[in-house]
């Protein structure tokens, strides 16, 4: 299962990036966002691992995030792998003009056992879930 979703931030790209690239932030904008603990590589860089501990409908979910590539201000793809499957997200920044940035965020999922069979079926609520995140991060970056 693969999609899109997209929306605009009305800030300075140089702003929106450095929001994107501090770990601090993303608490105050990935719902559900407990702690991020550090496993290997060089924080931000291509190759770091860390478990990202979310307590989601009261039950804590573990995903382990993968930095596949960093070309940021332009783009930056990320993996991450749970009991459900494996994902890629695949994060682009396009500047529209001095004071205002277009995100964009693709994903692509392998889902394992009955999720492989919900999944399709599921896809709005994925599509729903992503773009809570990109508006959370537009009201962050915005406020």
């Amino acid at each position: 299962m693969k999609y899109t979703v997209s929306n605009i931030i009305n800030k300075p790209l140089e702003e929106v990036i450095a929001h994107f690239r501090d770990p601090d932030c993303l608490p105050k904008w990935m719902e559900g966002l407990q702690r991020i603990e550090h496993i290997s590589g060089t924080p931000g860089q291509v190759g770091a691992e860390s478990n990202l501990h979310f307590l989601h409908k009261g039950k804590e979910m573990i995903l382990k995030e993968t930095i596949l590539e960093e070309n940021l201000p332009d783009q930056m793809k990320f993996s991450y792998v749970s009991p459900m499957g494996y994902n890629e997200v695949e994060i682009q920044f396009e500047k529209l003009s001095d004071s205002s940035v277009k995100q964009f965020n693709t994903s692509y999922f392998q889902l394992k056992g009955l999720m492989k069979i919900m999944g399709p079926l599921m896809k709005g609520m994925f599509k729903k879930q992503s773009m809570k995140y990109l508006d959370a991060f537009k009201q962050y970056c915005e406020q």
